[in-house]
């Protein structure tokens, strides 16, 4: 029960458009260049990350963050919901 509760809000963020949801891989993919940002969790090292088709930003990864609370999104990417679901197919 905790472990499925853990992955449950490790998952759901909040991007820049809305609901978003923290992976670990992530695949189709071209990651841009790498740039700080003041995030609402404060200051992270971050690359968007583009449709390798489309070319459209899907979200950004995680290259690195300065808060010790924050170190786990390292490495993950987060992809806007409104993004990657396509509703009422």
């Amino acid at each position: 029960m905790k472990r499925d509760l853990c992955m449950e809000l490790l998952r759901i963020q909040l991007g820049r458009n809305g609901r978003a949801f923290l992976f670990s891989h992530a695949m189709n993919i071209v990651v841009g260049p790498k740039e700080d940002r003041h995030l609402l969790t404060g200051l992270h090292t971050v690359a968007d990350v583009y449709c390798g088709d489309c070319r459209e930003v899907l979200g950004w990864k995680y290259e690195r963050a300065y808060e010790e609370t924050q170190k786990y999104k390292e490495g993950k990417f987060i992809l806007e919901k409104s993004k990657i679901v396509k509703e009422n197919w």
